[in-house]
C-alpha cells in the first residue's frame, strides 16, 4: 500500500508533536530544543514526513539541517568546493510505529537537495558505523575522521609534565586556535550557531542564556591559571592538580599548556558521574592529531576535575589505523580527490564536533 505523504518546514502548530517525537527517539526534551533555536537562530530548518491517516495529519519523521560552517582546504589544494557552505543534516529520526517504510531515506534525501539546490554541500554524522552503509546509497561518502577513545585516570601514560596549567577560553578565542591548529588539514570552519552550541554544551546553558562570541584574541603569550601540576611520572601517576578557575567538573573551552608552551585546546563537559568528556581536543603539534599527547593530556583533565575516565575526541595521523569516519558528505569522489588523498604524510579531513 503506497504511503500518502508530504515533506514540508516544520510550522508553530507542528511544535508539541515535534518535541514528542525528538523526546521519543532521543529523549530530547522542549528546554533543549529551545536552546537549540537559541544558538542557530535563522540558520536551521526542521523538515517533517507528515503523513495522510484516515483524513487526518500524523508527523510520522523529522530531520534538522543547520549551518554548520565552511570547508576549508589548505592553501596547496585547488578545489571548486573549498570554501562552500555545510548544511549539517542532524537528529534524524522516524517514529517507531512508522519505521520500514523509507521515511529516513526520503527525508534526509530531500535535505540534501535542498543544500545542493543553494550549492551547498550537505553533511551528516551517522550515530553509529552500521548506518554508513544506510547513507552511502543516498550519495554520502565517508571523508571527515576522528581518533575517538576513553582513558582512565588510573592508567599509565608515557609523557611528562612539569609545570601543567590552563586557561578558560572565550569561544571566538577557542575557534581563532582552532582555525590556526587545522590550517594544513581539510576541516570545518565553525558557524556562529555551531560555536554557540558547542560552547552551550561545554559551559552548560540556561534558557535564554548563551556565551557571548566576543572579539577575544588568540594571544599565545596570555594569563594562564597556574594549577599545583606535577608530572606525570614514569610509573604513570596524572599531575595532581587543583583547579583555581573554569567550572568544578572541568567543563568549558580550555587552553592547555606546560610551562609556557601551549600543548593543546579542548572543549570539555561533564558526561555523567565521575567522568568528563573532551568532545574536541586539539593539540598545537601534528596538526592537532599527536595522540599520545592528546591521550596524556585527557588524563591529566580527568586527575583535576576528580573524575575517573575522560573520553576524548581529536584529529587523526596520516596512515591512522584506527580513525573512525564521523562525517559523510555529498560531494562527489572526484571533487573529494582534489583536496584529499590517503598519500603518505596527509592528514585525513577533519569535521569536530558530531553534535550527537
Amino acid at each position: 500500500m503506497k504511503n500518502n505523504y508530504i515533506i514540508r518546514p516544520r510550522e508553530a502548530s507542528d511544535f508539541d508533536d515535534f518535541i514528542s517525537l525528538r523526546r521519543k527517539v532521543f529523549g530530547d526534551d522542549e528546554n533543549f530544543i529551545e536552546f537549540f533555536d537559541n544558538c542557530f537562530r535563522d540558520d536551521y530548518l526542521d523538515f517533517l514526513i507528515i503523513e495522510d491517516q484516515y483524513g487526518g495529519e500524523t508527523l510520522q519523521a523529522s530531520l534538522t539541517q543547520f549551518n554548520m560552517g565552511k570547508l576549508v582546504v589548505p592553501p596547496n589544494k585547488v578545489s571548486e568546493i573549498a570554501g562552500k557552505s555545510i548544511e549539517m543534516s542532524y537528529a534524524i529520526c522516524t517514529d517507531p510505529a512508522a519505521r520500514g517504510k523509507g521515511y529516513g531515506s526520503h527525508i534526509t534525501v530531500y535535505a540534501r537537495e535542498i543544500a545542493e539546490s543553494s550549492r551547498k554541500l550537505s553533511m551528516l554524522s551517522p550515530a553509529e558505523p552500521s548506518l554508513i552503509k544506510f547513507y552511502e546509497p543516498l550519495e554520502y561518502k565517508k571523508f571527515m575522521y576522528a581518533e575517538e577513545g576513553s582513558v582512565l585516570a588510573s592508567e599509565h601514560v608515557d609523557f611528562e609534565f612539569s609545570h601543567l596549567q590552563t586557561k578558560v577560553l572565550t569561544p571566538q578565542e577557542y575557534n581563532n586556535y582552532r582555525e590556526t591548529i587545522l590550517a594544513n588539514r581539510v576541516h570545518i570552519k565553525l558557524s556562529e550557531g555551531a560555536l554557540r552550541f558547542a560552547a552551550g554544551l561545554a559551559a552548560p546553558y540556561t534558557s535564554g542564556s548563551l556565551p557571548t562570541l566576543d572579539a577575544g584574541s588568540a594571544d599565545l603569550a596570555g594569563s594562564l591559571t597556574t594549577l599545583d601540576a606535577g608530572s606525570a611520572n614514569s610509573a604513570g601517576s596524572a599531575p595532581d592538580c587543583e583547579a583555581e578557575s573554569g567550572a568544578p567538573d572541568g567543563s568549558g573551552f580550555l587552553l592547555i599548556s606546560d610551562g609556557a608552551e601551549p600543548l593543546a585546546i579542548a572543549a570539555c563537559e561533564a558526561a555523567g558521574a565521575d567522568s568528563l568528556a573532551a568532545a574536541e581536543l586539539l593539540t598545537f603539534s601534528e596538526d592537532g592529531g599527536q595522540k599520545e599527547l592528546g591521550i596524556a593530556i585527557a588524563k591529566a583533565l580527568a586527575v583535576r576535575c576528580g573524575a575517573k575516565r575522560c573520553d576524548y575526541m581529536m584529529p587523526s595521523r596520516s596512515g591512522s589505523e584506527t580513525s573512525a569516519a564521523l562525517g559523510m558528505i555529498s560531494a562527489s569522489y572526484e571533487e573529494l580527490a582534489e583536496i584529499y588523498s590517503a598519500a603518505p604524510g596527509e592528514c585525513p579531513p577533519y569535521m569536530g564536533f558530531t553534535f550527537g
